[in-house]
């Protein structure tokens, strides 16, 4: 240090500073000892600062390229939702014609449609119309006509079917027929109509589907019921009954859950006597059967002959069915009185079934299928009535009309 500072002074005598170089000689070599040591400083700080500009501007350079690259990805995208909207937009366009297209040639087609509509309209009130005059201008013969359509029913439905409901409906229809016409000549038929639909509907009818119902219970009964013959059907028909157990049994079901093994079989073997007695007793005591029949001859059918007989029944019960649908009480007492014999002939009455079968067929023997019907004889004389002097009415005419002919002549 004391060897370098002559020389800074003696380069700064040169400039005319020697006389305070030479006064100050430990000042002067202080002052440039400072002054070398701040120049790389801030040469560093710039450096520094310019490495840091540097930085700053490539990042702002990369943020702005990124910033480009976003907007031009951003402008390909809206540019590409722009092109579907516009193509959506021309379809939906189109499909907005075609569907304007539909709508008008509909219109057109509800515009014809209406225009027919109007048309029938007219038409029908034209026949109404034209059927009204025809009606209140024509003559009785056709409603009478009709009339007696309906009243031929009705007394066809009593007499031959005993249908006293089509018979009321036929009636009914008379009725309205005659209402609505509304004729003063034919008040007496429409009167002499409703007393005989007054008496038709106080008759009590028979509960034909119940009746039917209990018929059929009856067959599936007779088709089950066991009958007074031995073997299979017999065994299948007697109800089990569970045989007591026995006191070794009792025992051996006594014991404890922690009982030994040699208690569990003693108990065991004790218990073998009783079950091969039950098992002696199930296998041999069907061998001799003892039974009191009425009738012997009962028993001595065979299979064959027992399904012949559940077959006839099924054939009685039938025709019984029969007899209810057509009102025939012989024949249907006939047959219920059949079925009731076979039962207690035949069929082991001491079983539930058979106990209920001759129950339900004493019931359906018991019950009355044919009602005394009214006749319509009312309404069939004021029909005839009226005819006659429709008949006279026209011989009348057809008087007059020749007498003025005889006294032209």
């Amino acid at each position: 240090m004391t060897e370098t500072s002559p020389d800074l002074s003696v380069q700064a005598s040169k400039d005319g500073q020697n006389a305070q170089a030479a006064a100050a000689p430990s000042s002067g070599t202080a002052a440039p000892v400072k002054s070398t040591e701040r120049k790389p400083r801030k040469g560093a700080g710039l450096l520094k600062a310019f490495v840091l500009l540097l930085i700053v501007a490539a990042a702002l350079a990369a943020a702005l390229w990124n910033q480009y690259r976003e907007s031009q990805i951003a402008e390909k995208a809206f540019a590409g939702q722009i092109g579907r909207l516009n193509s959506d937009l021309a379809q939906a366009r189109q499909t907005g014609a075609q569907a304007l297209a539909l709508a008008q040639s509909q219109t057109g087609q509800v515009a014809d449609l209406e225009n027919r509509i109007r048309e029938v309209q007219t038409q029908n009130s034209a026949l109404q119309q034209a059927w009204q005059s025809f009606s209140s201008g024509g003559s009785d013969e056709m409603l009478l006509n009709d009339v007696e359509r309906s009243v031929d029913l009705a007394n066809q439905q009593l007499r031959l079917a005993g249908d006293v409901s089509n018979a009321i409906v036929a009636l009914e229809t008379a009725q309205s027929r005659l209402a609505k016409a509304n004729r003063p000549s034919l008040v007496g038929l429409q009167q002499s109509i409703n007393g005989d639909l007054d008496r038709l509907r106080a008759v009590s009818t028979v509960d034909v589907p119940t009746q039917t119902a209990r018929l059929e219970r009856l067959m599936s009964l007779v088709g089950r019921a066991p009958m007074l013959v031995p073997g299979a059907a017999a065994a299948q028909a007697a109800p089990e009954v569970a045989a007591p157990a026995s006191p070794a049994e009792q025992a051996a079901a006594d014991l404890p859950a922690d009982a030994s093994w040699w208690l569990r079989w003693r108990a065991e073997m004790a218990t073998w006597p009783a079950r091969v007695a039950t098992v002696m007793v199930r296998e041999f005591g069907d061998l001799i059967r003892v039974q009191r029949v009425a009738k012997p001859d009962a028993i001595l059918l065979s299979p064959e002959q027992t399904g012949m007989v559940r077959a006839t029944l099924r054939q009685r019960l039938m025709t019984a069915q029969l007899a209810l649908m057509m009102r025939q009480q012989p024949v249907w007492k006939t047959e219920l009185d059949n079925v009731q014999e076979t039962l207690a002939h035949y069929y082991d009455t001491h079983t539930p079934d058979v106990m209920s079968a001759q129950e339900l067929a004493h019931q359906l023997d018991q019950t009355e299928i044919s009602v005394r019907l009214p006749d319509i004889s009312d309404s069939l004389n004021a029909l005839a009535a009226l005819r006659s002097a429709a008949a006279k009415n026209g011989q009348d005419s057809g008087g007059q009309d020749a007498a003025p002919k005889n006294g032209q002549d």
